[in-house]
């Protein structure tokens, strides 16, 4: 038996030479990350979600993949004329015309609308009451099961390369923090893959830098530039890659809608080991009705949930109740495609390289389709791939230049859209059950109701400040601010320091408002540290993790850390005149010196 005694980065990824300082670096901040999103996760005792650093890990204990189509869940529900679930919806779309939705493209005519949904979705979708736009907003928020794409067309809309990525935006901000140059140099690496020279891009630093009215973002501790998730190079599901190169645009490398963050997967993994008493039959829809754990009708959300709750209780392994946590590496993956892949009419494969196969269309850009579980020493029982793309391969091109994807048949017809393959391939995430002590108690359903005045985020406030002033826009023509694309990273407070910081809460109750940085291990205020609230004024956004903006209150704190402070993860409390006292853990982090320290 062992316990981990520091997570791994996602897939095992080494993106600077092993043991080099940086490389010491990403890893120490990114331990410090994941430490903290397993703590905002852990739900009450008895808790059945465990902390694997704290937790002793059989040798040999198994893994379970749990996956899902990557395609949405709920374009196909709320569109489509075969919806997988009932009801059935009022729109009726052809699934040709599910996929131009989703790619937000159509050759020669006009890409079908994101219409309203229902407002009311549990214990089902209610297509007579009201209805509501179709959310996540933002330039690609609907392909929100942690998996997105963007795809480049020629002239004629024939496809010419379609990137896949379910990297966490969490892992890129942390990455951009040790180095960005090292961020401008993946970027560029990875969307140039193989591509044909007149397609290739060039990335500067300031294309993925965040800017205010034209003056560059910075953080205030370090005196770095402050990444732009939303970059020119990381928007939307449309990528520029013809024509004049200095209007080349688009692409993916993490995931930008809003719901898609690890912080949120491991929230929800830490919901769902509730067990929650349903009334009536049991399965994926009337538990994350009764949960209130996630965003119905997705093909992620409701399974997960539904997974990890069947295996706590031990519907999955002959009674024998389960503790459950996501197994290191934490991530989102994606597993190869299981699609029939052949040649289109116009090409001959003796005339290709050597043992040419239509599948070679697919390359595995980061990440691997086999990793090996540290755990038990054999392969994971799937893969993880953070980054793929379709492309034809330049050797083909050399035989036949005009070649596109759409020479290539996907199970016998030919390949137009991303969704077509999105449709072939899953995204996992690795559990790793282990035998409970205890049965879970049941637990009633949850109200879902915010308690006020609880804290949900904190920023810098010059950072919260830049994004929150500016706008992104969907294709529903709805605006959401950009500070909905930031992450649960928690902001560094130096000792003997002073930072300003914007931290987010529940509306609270009318009455006085009182603000405190907790202790390390969370048990009362640290009386030490200094927290004055400067004012409190409305916001709306999509608190990370969210499928729609809501309407919240924006505390601007003067945080003044002692020289001397304990180093390490602090939570902070807010205490609401009639509430009472309510804090979230792991919001900030104390440490001895700067960013570095």
């Amino acid at each position: 038996m062992s316990t981990l005694s520091s997570f791994s980065l996602p897939a095992f990824i080494q993106d600077f030479p092993a043991d080099s300082p940086q490389d010491v670096e990403m890893k120490r901040q990114w331990n410090i990350n994941v430490s903290g999103w397993i703590t905002q996760a852990m739900p009450p005792a008895p808790s059945f979600f465990y902390d694997p650093t704290a937790v002793d890990i059989p040798s040999g204990s198994p893994s379970v993949l749990v996956q899902w189509v990557a395609f949405p869940g709920r374009l196909q529900q709320f569109y489509s004329n075969t919806p997988p679930n009932d009801p059935p919806n009022i729109y009726n779309l052809t699934q040709a015309q599910v996929y131009s939705l989703a790619d937000q493209y159509a050759a020669g005519g006009s890409v079908p609308e994101f219409k309203e949904i229902p407002s009311v979705l549990c214990p089902a979708a209610q297509w007579k009451g009201p209805l509501k736009t179709f959310g996540p907003y933002g330039p690609r928020g609907w392909l929100d099961e942690y998996c997105e794409w963007s795809a480049a067309r020629d002239a004629s809309g024939n496809l010419l390369r379609v990137d896949f990525a379910c990297e966490n935006p969490e892992y890129w901000n942390t990455l951009w923090m040790v180095s960005p140059e090292k961020v401008r140099e993946l970027y560029e690496s990875v969307l140039n893959w193989d591509a044909p020279a007149d397609r290739r891009i060039t990335v500067t630093l300031q294309d993925l830098q965040m800017f205010a009215d034209g003056n560059a973002v910075t953080d205030p501790v370090t005196g770095a530039p402050v990444y732009n998730p939303l970059n020119k190079w990381n928007s939307g599901p449309t990528a520029v890659r013809t024509g004049d190169a200095s209007q080349f645009s688009g692409g993916v490398m993490h995931l930008t809608s809003t719901p898609n963050t690890l912080q949120t997967e491991l929230g929800l993994a830490g919901a769902s080991t509730v067990q929650f008493q349903v009334a009536g039959p049991v399965n994926e829809q009337s538990l994350i009705c009764c949960g209130k754990y996630g965003q119905q009708y997705r093909h992620s959300d409701p399974h997960i949930g539904f997974t990890v709750n069947q295996v706590v209780g031990g519907a999955l392994t002959g009674g024998q109740p389960q503790l459950v946590c996501l197994a290191n590496p934490v991530g989102l993956y994606l597993q190869p495609p299981t699609a029939s892949f052949s040649f289109g009419p116009g090409i001959d494969p003796a005339k290709l390289p050597a043992n040419a196969q239509a599948s070679d269309i697919y390359h595995v850009l980061r990440g691997s389709a086999t990793v090996t579980d540290s755990v038990t020493g054999k392969p994971f029982p799937g893969g993880m791939i953070l980054h793929a793309a379709a492309q034809i391969p330049s050797a083909w091109l050399a035989v036949y230049p005009q070649m596109t994807l759409g020479d290539i048949l996907i199970n016998n017809e030919p390949l137009q859209w991303a969704g077509q393959l999105a449709a072939q391939f899953k995204v996992g995430l690795y559990a790793r059950p282990l035998a409970a002590p205890t049965t879970p108690p049941p637990a009633p359903c949850s109200t879902g109701a915010a308690t006020p005045g609880a804290p949900l985020q904190a920023l810098y406030a010059s950072v919260w400040n830049a994004f929150y002033n500016a706008v992104e826009t969907a294709p529903t023509g709805q605006t959401m601010s950009l500070a909905s694309n930031t992450t649960f990273i928690a902001p560094r407070l130096p000792a003997g320091t002073t930072q300003d910081l914007v931290v987010t809460c529940n509306n609270p109750s009318p009455g006085s408002l009182k603000a405190g940085i907790l202790l390390p291990d969370g048990s009362a205020v640290d009386g030490s540290i200094k927290v004055t609230i400067n004012s409190a004024v409305p916001v709306e956004y999509a608190v990370p993790g969210n499928s729609y903006p809501g309407s919240y209150t924006a505390l601007q704190l003067t945080v003044a850390v002692p020289a001397g402070a304990l180093a390490g993860l602090r939570g902070i409390q807010i205490v609401d005149s009639q509430s009472g006292p309510q804090s979230f853990p792991a919001m900030v982090y104390v440490s001895p010196g700067g960013i570095h320290a």
